[in-house]
């Protein structure tokens, strides 16, 4: 049953997706994963690469710590480069289509979780300047700022 106040709500969902975007995520767990953050190297064992429709692209590179039983994410946000989405996604489940590709990075983000998934404190996230890109078998992104350390984080597919 459709009450009267939907009705708009109804008439502001387009009927139909643009198939061209991309939509949905690749979960991966690499056999080689780093992440180097204030010049500290830490191991990663998961990788995402989200892709979002609006022409971004999150690659999330995904750590255990062993020290205290919680977890470490750094994130990169970029545009989906000249060359499109590296992605490809069919019912929001995606593999990597591209095996040659490079955007412009918007922005790093480095937060950890606490043993029970909490984050310990509000995530560091800044605008940046870098790049993130797809080469052969390898996903990498690397971030610089004047103010900041770089972060940059590298997995295999």
């Amino acid at each position: 049953m459709i009450h009267l106040w939907m009705a708009p709500l109804l008439l502001a969902v387009p009927a139909t997706v643009n198939p061209a975007q991309a939509f949905g995520r690749l979960e991966h767990s690499p056999a080689h994963c780093r992440i180097v953050v204030g010049g500290r190297s830490l191991a990663c064992e998961h990788l995402q690469i989200r892709a979002n429709g609006s022409r971004g692209l999150r690659l999330r590179f995904i750590g255990d710590d062993q020290e205290t039983g919680g977890s470490y994410q750094l994130s990169f946000v970029s545009l989906d480069g000249d060359q499109g989405s590296p992605l490809s996604c069919d019912n929001s489940a995606c593999s990597v289509d591209s095996r040659r590709w490079s955007a412009t990075l918007l922005s790093t983000s480095w937060v950890r979780f606490d043993a029970r998934g909490l984050p310990k404190g509000l995530p560091a996230t800044r605008m940046a300047q870098g790049r993130c890109w797809i080469d052969a078998n390898t996903v990498s992104c690397e971030s610089h700022s004047r103010n900041d350390a770089g972060m940059s984080a590298e997995a295999q597919l």
